[in-house]
């Protein structure tokens, strides 16, 4: 994740939110009900990565529309927090985050979904990584530089815990598009629904990291709050 200054505009939400997100860790998570239709193959080792197909998210349990059907056994009861990120970048696909991230020193990409901006990855298209299809850990929140070790663990139970979804774009310098909003917010709410995960735990990685300005002064915050499930 590139990291930035943080943004000072709304301070005070800043460290509301965030106060809420630290609080929200001493609870346990509600039962994940429901079924996540994903669409596309999974991905192999770093030589050989694809991105995956668009994902469909569906009410219906016979609703299988060319998707690779999940149990609902198969959709981990850990996640209990969704994290919105940009990827700092004004264009790019899944695969280049993913070399973006290995360069770094990560495992791959360090997001669960992608959400493109029409620059390289298609308008509104969100796509699984291969963290998401098998239900691994996130490496999209760090923790500051040097850290105690309880910073650490706090970086490291988000990631276990939280589903990291980035849209392509840079939010300090241009809005996001109306089709990555529209896929965001539609996204948002089935994870909620299905996952169990209230309103106060959906956040920014400014309201985690205040390192990092992500997903950037320009992200319409009210829009998405106004249209989260409580």
């Amino acid at each position: 994740m590139t990291r930035r200054g943080l943004n000072s505009a709304n301070p005070t939400r800043t460290s509301t939110r965030t106060k809420v997100v630290l609080a929200a860790f001493v609870s346990a998570m509600t039962a994940v009900t429901g079924m996540l239709l994903i669409s596309g193959e999974e991905i192999g080792p770093a030589s050989s990565f694809a991105a995956t197909k668009p994902v469909i998210i569906s009410d219906s349990d016979n609703d299988f529309s060319s998707a690779q059907t999940r149990s609902e056994g198969e959709i981990d009861s850990r996640w209990e927090m969704i994290v919105i990120h940009d990827s700092g970048s004004l264009s790019g696909t899944v695969r280049d985050l993913d070399a973006e991230a290995r360069e770094a020193g990560l495992n791959g990409l360090g997001y669960h979904f992608v959400i493109g901006n029409g620059n390289g990855l298609s308008d509104g298209v969100v796509e699984a990584s291969y963290r998401w299809n098998r239900q691994l850990a996130g490496a999209h929140v760090a923790a500051a530089p040097n850290p105690d070790s309880a910073e650490q663990q706090r970086a490291d139970q988000i990631n276990r815990t939280a589903i990291g979804i980035c849209l392509v774009g840079n939010g300090e310098r241009s809005e996001f598009t109306e089709a990555q909003m529209r896929a965001l917010i539609d996204l948002v709410q089935a994870l909620q629904v299905r996952q169990g995960i209230p309103a106060s735990r959906v956040v920014l990685h400014s309201d985690l990291n205040a390192q990092v300005s992500s997903p950037g002064r320009f992200f319409p915050v009210e829009r998405l709050e106004a249209h989260l499930e409580p």
